[in-house]
């Protein structure tokens, strides 16, 4: 078995906890794996990579679904010391395997009865994964491209909200130095072993194909807890596995904490818990507050990225019980220690003004000695609290006016027939561009797209007002939850 020499690295404490433990490791719908079966899995897996030439160093790309047998891949080959290419599975087979081989992988493992299989020439580096884990070649036995550095890690996709997704490379010394701050990151959020020294299992909800997902699996193998994977989100589920679990924190993105208020899961359900938090999207004043004067729970924000490997500043049950009523709109605080943080006017000055709103750029231990920036607009208080004022690849300029699709947002979410609400900018033959916004609606609720302009017009200038507002059923999100500024786009074309 292939590993690493230094005992702080993260493929180490996996196989740390591939020797020790014993009971669940993995679980998804309807589907359990052991610790002991998972070691023989990529212990097997590793052996037939090895037996074709595709050694550590090698770029083996896998699914990125929440099952166990793409959980099985990412593990092994990222323990092995491979690098995990992990493939957004939420497209047609074709799709997908063209993702993978845009890649260059040395490798494309798939599931037994996958379709990505199906569509596989005898030419592509294609391997089926039985359930026991032996892998055999679709068509080519070779090991695919010889070019390339060899790399020990994960590429991952960024989120591709406003534009399309790029992959990202997160080498192993990078997932390795995070891993500790996302861990005390978490204890903040009240995350804290059982009594009997063991710490409780870690739900799963983001895909593997998602930042978040991936970090779940790599920390919860690293800590040598089971991974509880959840697939498409019901709520009732998902109160079902707290119930049965009984962890202190878990996540849950705004979209999914109101589907559980709208499944009407009771209290006592939830009793194990101490917060949750929330960070995938940015969460509304009113699904916090309702939250918790349902649960009880404070709802801790984060604020995190692909490119940072994850979160790098949070709320914390002692921030919140200190600081909270006096900085609910900040999404957490920096731990100078995990990441420096410096704000930039668009026109390239630093700002140095506490509470100056420019573009963010970032510092972090975990990456380098080099600044970060990032599309986000915000400012950070004395005691290094953190506000999100928009982004500035979403600002429109309408015939010359500039305006932020979050401001005509924040005024559509105060009618009370409006349950969520989103704005992005289309192409005008006249002004270059124009608002449009597309709404969901509360229950049962009615009001008529005119209305809901008018309803703009009288508390914004005029040219905030959406040239064309249409009611959805749900607004368009990815597979981390949040909303797709291109297929809200989509909508209105034509």
């Amino acid at each position: 078995m292939s590993g690493s020499s230094n005992a702080a690295d993260l493929s180490q404490r996996i196989w740390h906890s591939l020797a020790s433990q014993r009971g669940l490791a993995l679980q998804a719908t309807g589907d359990d794996l052991d610790w002991a079966g998972l070691a023989r899995r990529i212990d097997r897996i590793d052996q037939d990579l090895s037996k074709v030439g595709i050694r550590i160093g090698a770029t083996v790309a896998v699914l990125g679904r929440n099952d166990i047998s793409s959980a099985v891949a990412v593990l092994t080959v990222l323990a092995t010391g491979r690098c995990a290419a992990i493939i957004n599975p939420f497209r047609p087979a074709p799709a997908i395997l063209e993702a993978a081989l845009r890649l260059s992988p040395h490798a494309v493992i798939v599931p037994e009865g996958d379709p990505v299989a199906d569509v596989a020439t005898a030419s592509d580096p294609v391997f089926v994964m039985s359930a026991e884990g032996s892998l055999s070649a679709k068509g080519c036995k070779g090991s695919g491209p010889a070019h390339g550095e060899p790399r020990s890690g994960i590429v991952i996709s960024t989120s591709g909200t406003t534009g399309e997704p790029k992959p990202f490379y997160l080498s192993r010394s990078v997932l390795s130095r995070a891993m500790p701050e996302i861990e005390a990151i978490n204890v903040g959020f009240g995350d804290r072993r059982l009594p009997d020294g063991r710490w409780p299992p870690l739900i799963q909800y983001s895909p593997l194909a998602h930042i978040g997902g991936v970090l779940t699996l790599l920390r919860a193998a690293g800590q040598a807890r089971p991974s509880i994977m959840l697939g498409k989100f019901d709520a009732e589920i998902w109160a079902q596995t707290v119930e049965q679990w009984r962890p202190f924190t878990t996540g849950l993105p705004p979209s999914m904490m109101r589907m559980v208020m709208k499944a009407g899961i009771d209290c006592p359900r939830l009793s194990s818990l101490v917060s949750v938090w929330s960070g995938t999207a940015p969460l509304r004043p009113e699904d916090r507050a309702a939250f918790a004067r349902k649960y009880g729970l404070p709802v801790l924000g984060n604020y995190g990225a692909t490119e940072f490997c994850g979160a790098i500043a949070a709320w914390s049950l002692d921030d919140y019980r200190f600081y909270f009523s006096a900085r609910s709109g900040a999404v957490g605080r920096l731990d100078p220690n995990i990441a420096q943080v410096r704000v930039r006017a668009s026109e390239g000055e630093l700002l140095h003004t506490e509470g100056a709103v420019g573009v963010l750029e970032f510092k972090l231990r975990r990456i380098g000695d080099c600044w970060i920036e990032t599309s986000d607009l915000g400012s950070v208080d004395r005691d290094g609290f953190l506000f999100l004022h928009g982004r500035k690849d979403e600002h429109i300029v309408r015939g010359g006016f500039k305006l932020s699709p979050k401001t005509i947002v924040d005024v559509l979410r105060q009618h009370p027939a409006v349950r969520d609400a989103a704005v992005v900018g289309i192409a005008d033959e006249r002004l270059g561009q124009v608002p449009v916004a597309a709404v969901e609606l509360e229950d049962n609720a009615m009001v008529a797209p005119p209305d809901l302009q008018n309803y703009v017009r009288e508390r914004l200038p005029a040219y905030f007002v959406p040239t064309e507002v249409r009611t959805v059923d749900h607004l368009p999100r990815n597979a981390a939850m949040k909303l797709d500024r291109r297929a809200i786009g989509d909508l209105f074309k034509g």
